[in-house]
């Protein structure tokens, strides 16, 4: 495999640059359509805007499958659960949305994994995570939602979700107030906070595809054909997902199925506090996200963290550039909060109560043309 991240993507079948959903982002109803995510008009209330977002678990499903089924164990399903509700409710918050209901969909291939190991697994997952949500006094209630059994499209199985918020209009969080001078307090993705059960990787939902090809071996694509397709040459890592690193303080397969942090209750409780310009989950396009927000603003981030193991070791193993990786992995940031200078230390100090790590790691500047992102680290200094 050569060249970089992106023409790898492309190569295992993925395109990061998400071409085409001009074609569908033209047609939409959304009131605020540089703001990070969505909001359209509540049809009985002038003054309140509805937010309905869908985001699933990326490619995570398939490295649940293979510890599946080297193991026969349900509890690999249980994570994917945390990742489709975390995907979900801290984009909605982004835009200064309360998420009220959530409704999940499973696309599955009953004759390959089975049925009831499957839900059992994930109802498991998101009761877990509902009931973590309630005891900080956020309810989101979960509306159920639909199973499909599709043989003859699904390979494996797929799950994600749709959840239902609201907003005042008075207080949607577009990114248009940015201006030059506003600080960037980032919050990390890895380590464990208050309400986690243990460590998490920092790995979040992105990037998936090219750790489980570059990390992973290609016995298990012989063993279980069903995890890829033959115009993809993938699965050509060195390891199995009980493979042990010192620096992960886990195996494998648990550090690639370490579940998104779920930023909401840090990011409601800095909302009541701090006047806020922007937020930012770092997802699909990792610290480039935050290029769609503001106007002719270049987000400079000179004072980032070292990323966590995993992805060092996703870098190594993979031969990705630092341009590349910076662009479709967190890096061990997971989310952004764009404030006024002053500002940051209210943010910092509500991180630090919830156990998560956060510091300034850059600013705002006035960008000659359009958006902009500058990345500096010990790794090179990368533009956008």
């Amino acid at each position: 495999m050569v060249g970089s991240t992106s023409s790898r993507y492309r190569s295992l079948g993925v395109d990061i640059s998400k071409k085409g959903i001009e074609a569908l982002r033209s047609i939409t109803d959304d009131l605020f359509p540089a703001s990070f995510c969505s909001v359209v008009k509540h049809p009985t209330d002038p003054e309140r805007g509805i937010i309905l977002h869908e985001d699933g678990a990326g490619s995570k499903p398939i490295v649940s499958y293979i510890c599946y089924r080297e193991t026969g164990e349900p509890r690999w399903f249980e994570p994917l659960a945390v990742d489709v509700i975390a995907m979900n409710v801290d984009d909605v918050v982004c835009v200064g949305g309360r998420p009220i209901a959530f409704s999940d969909y499973v696309a599955l291939n009953a004759l390959m994994v089975k049925k009831e190991d499957l839900l059992g697994g994930l109802a498991r997952g998101f009761s877990k995570t509902f009931a973590m949500l309630r005891a900080l006094g956020i309810e989101v209630l979960f509306s159920g939602g639909e199973t499909a059994d599709l043989p003859d499209i699904i390979r494996t199985f797929d799950v994600s979700g749709t959840v239902y918020g609201e907003v005042s209009l008075q207080k949607v969080i577009t990114g248009n107030e940015i201006a030059p001078g506003d600080v960037i307090v980032g919050l990390r993705s890895g380590g464990r906070c208050s309400y986690e059960k243990g460590e998490n990787s920092g790995l979040m939902c992105n990037g998936i595809t090219l750790a489980r090809h570059s990390l992973l071996t290609r016995e298990y694509l012989k063993k279980y054909p069903e995890i890829g397709c033959k115009e993809v040459k993938g699965y050509y890592g060195r390891f199995k997902v009980d493979s042990q690193f010192p620096e992960l303080g886990t195996m494998l397969g648990e550090a690639l199925l370490s579940p998104t942090r779920i930023y909401l209750p840090i990011a409601l409780n800095i909302l009541k506090r701090v006047s806020v310009k922007a937020m930012v989950h770092n997802t699909g396009g990792g610290l480039t996200k935050c290029k769609r927000l503001g106007r002719k603003i270049r987000h400079v981030k000179d004072s980032l963290p070292e990323p966590d193991p995993i992805f060092n070791l996703i870098k190594r193993e993979s031969k990705a550039d630092w341009r590349e990786m910076y662009q479709d992995f967190n890096m061990g940031v997971g989310f952004e909060v764009v404030v006024e200078k002053g500002d940051e230390e209210s943010i910092l100090k509500i991180s630090k109560k919830f156990g998560v790590g956060a510091q300034v790691i850059g600013r705002c500047e006035r960008s000659a043309s359009g958006n902009a992102v500058m990345i500096k680290s010990g790794f090179g200094k990368f533009e956008y």
